[in-house]
């Protein structure tokens, strides 16, 4: 206990909350330093933190190939660069690189050989553009996937798309771990390697930069309610994700700390993605309950279905809205895309259906009753399995899928 509250008097210890040299590596922070404008994204998985080794190189408009490393240094003493990307309507354009940076610091990774042979080492989960404008991780790429090409100039990279391709000739999990680098690319977010293909800039999501940051959490967080404070605070992502509030927790907590105004769950529309929610509102519950108390803490609701006829489509986000479109606009010749995590969509989606303030949905977080939050807290998330099989079985429901 003692050590436990050391470490949380240590967090609160460090430099200013808005320093951002305080600040977790992977957290992609946003510019508004006004908590009460800016908000946060927790996000689940890593990906948005990926992406490559520093010794890879990206091709520059003024035809120089350099690598990440010499990208963070250049920018670092007030240098703009800029990159051949592909636009929305498929045409070779120039964006400005902005906010080369280490991701992810002793990362797992891959080495990919071209058939040019040449070598790209990234992180398994980063996405490469094949021919048709989609995306597929690293690590899901076989060698009769055709990728989007690209060659020296402006020139040959349009003459190249329409006339070449790449393949993957092997893809090897290497031993070594190492620091790994990304950039951002606005608006179109993907960008051409020097060794001849376009990739995808994952770290962005398609957010506003201004005034919306993005956290990715690495899997499930600790079950706080069957832990006690010192393994808390032992947990990395907690840590993380503390820190990243600026708040601390338990007794050391302080609001007037709080960097951002909105604490947005993200995760994907599946049981995992569920449970991740789970786990990161008994935390926050548990350990910074005035966040849920003064309205801070809110659930994204991103789009279950996008459900296209024709040259008609919409985004669906609740199972009966889906069964009320299909009878409106009739079953025949409608494609239906079942979304079951936030990867399946691209930033622009993203950003469209989740993210967009005018359009999004956010469920807030309240507690109408703090002794019934708390026998429910306990009941559903505590380690006595007996009585949550009970609150199961007395409240579930059979769910009638409409034959479609």
């Amino acid at each position: 206990a003692r050590e436990a509250a050391k470490k949380a008097r240590d967090l609160t210890r460090r430099k200013s909350a808005l320093d951002s040299s305080s600040l977790p590596g992977k957290l992609a922070d946003c510019q508004e330093r006004d908590p009460s404008k800016a908000e946060i994204f927790i996000v689940e998985g890593d990906s948005a933190g990926g992406c490559f080794s520093g010794d890879t190189k990206i091709a520059l408009v003024d035809g120089r190939n350099i690598s990440f490393k010499q990208l963070v240094e250049e920018h670092n003493a007030g240098k703009r660069n800029f990159c051949y990307t592909i636009m929305h309507d498929g045409s070779i354009g120039v964006e400005e690189i902005k906010y080369p940076r280490i991701t992810k610091q002793n990362a797992e990774v891959i080495k990919i050989t071209l058939d040019n042979n040449e070598e790209i080492i990234c992180t398994p989960d980063h996405k490469f553009m094949v021919r048709n404008g989609t995306y597929k991780n690293a690590k899901d790429l076989s060698k009769t996937d055709s990728l989007m090409p690209f060659k020296n100039n402006k020139i040959d990279a349009i003459e190249a798309i329409k006339n070449y391709n790449h393949k993957i000739l092997k893809i090897e999990k290497l031993d070594e771990k190492m620091n790994v680098y990304d950039i951002e690319v606005p608006n179109t977010h993907n960008f051409a390697l020097a060794t001849g293909v376009f990739v995808h800039n994952s770290a962005k999501m398609g957010r506003d930069r201004k005034y919306q940051a993005i956290l990715p959490l690495k899997g499930k967080i600790l079950n706080v309610e069957k832990a006690r404070l010192h393994k808390v605070m032992d947990n990395d992502e907690i840590i993380t994700l503390v820190t990243a509030i600026g708040t601390n927790i338990a007794q050391e907590f302080n609001l007037q700390k709080l960097r951002y105004h909105k604490l947005i769950l993200m995760t994907d529309a599946d049981v995992d993605g569920s449970h991740i929610q789970c786990l990161l509102l008994t935390f926050l519950y548990r350990f910074m309950t005035p966040l849920i108390e003064q309205g801070h803490v809110y659930v994204a609701m991103p789009p279950l279905y996008k459900v296209k006829k024709g040259k008609t489509e919409f985004y669906v986000y609740k199972e009966e809205e889906l069964f009320k479109k299909i009878k409106e606009i009739g079953k025949d010749n409608v494609n239906i895309q079942r979304y079951k995590g936030l990867g399946e969509m691209n930033p622009d989606q993203l950003w469209e259906t989740t993210m967009d303030p005018s359009k999004r949905m956010l469920k807030q977080i309240r507690i109408e009753d703090a002794v019934i939050a708390d026998e429910m807290f306990t009941l559903l998330m505590g380690d006595q399995v007996e009585p949550r099989r009970k609150f199961i079985q007395d409240h579930a429901k059979e769910v009638k899928n409409l034959d479609l």
